[in-house]
């Protein structure tokens, strides 16, 4: 049996989800205009890109910060070529970011992550001589543990019980095992839900913190896809954030 899958486009106007806002800069509304640089097509990215390589950025801090982090963890070649790219004058990034929710929770956080990769597939195909690598970023040090501790899924709420305070990227995945165990259930024992399950325990028994989990994660579901991810709890970027904190 051969699957199907059927693509249906809807106009971005007529999504009732959206904002009259998120409707207006998305469509080029004129009353908007003022408020941002750029227009909103994707010619506009050349210019963004000509202003951007004019920026005095520590590309090398960025890169090993990046290699440091993905020595932990496998299958790398794709992302750490895309890391190594990053040092070149004429490769950019389309960045998007997230808390460490529990194991992504809102399907927004995938939604975040498709529109990063096929946003940066779009520009290499229109900006041949540029090199743009998706990145996503994890916010490890988020302390809204409450807001992070749970998802929901086919009408039941999971939620993650832990003592630990601080940043949540930092926590225990000890403490996860009971998540695991409930999300099973719920999944059942499709080929697909063994993978998932798999992957998800596979992660929380080879990390000790949170924070290095979903990154591998994060990078197991969507490494091949040329995606980067960095989270952002990392020493050494805190201190070149020092003058601007300042």
């Amino acid at each position: 049996m051969v699957d199907t899958l059927t693509i249906l486009e809807f106009p971005f106007a007529k999504v009732p989800q959206f904002s009259g806002r998120d409707i207006a800069y998305t469509t080029g509304d004129e009353r908007l205009t003022p408020f941002f640089k750029y227009p909103v097509q994707l010619e506009s990215f050349g210019q963004v890109m000509e202003d951007k390589g004019k920026e005095n950025i520590d590309r090398s801090l960025l890169v090993e910060a990046l290699q440091k982090q993905y020595q932990h963890l496998p299958d790398t070649q794709l992302a750490l070529s895309q890391i190594v790219a990053l040092r070149e004058h004429n490769t950019f990034t389309v960045v998007t970011a997230h808390q460490p929710s529990l194991f992504t929770g809102p399907l927004y956080f995938i939604y975040k992550i498709a529109s990063a990769i096929n946003l940066s597939r779009s520009l290499n195909a229109h900006y041949p001589h540029h090199q743009v690598v998706p990145v996503f970023v994890m916010g490890g040090e988020d302390h809204d543990f409450e807001e992070i501790n749970h998802l929901h899924l086919f009408g039941k709420t999971l939620t993650w019980e832990n003592e630990e305070s601080g940043a949540t990227g930092r926590m225990s995945t000890k403490t996860l095992q009971p998540v695991l165990d409930s999300l099973s259930e719920i999944l059942g024992t499709s080929p697909q839900a063994n993978e998932l399950c798999s992957i998800l325990q596979d992660v929380c028994d080879h990390y000790p913190t949170y924070g290095q989990a979903m990154q591998a994660l994060v990078h197991q579901l969507f490494g091949q896809e040329g995606l980067v991810v960095l989270n952002m709890d990392e020493p050494s970027l805190k201190r070149a954030f020092i003058p601007h904190l300042r």
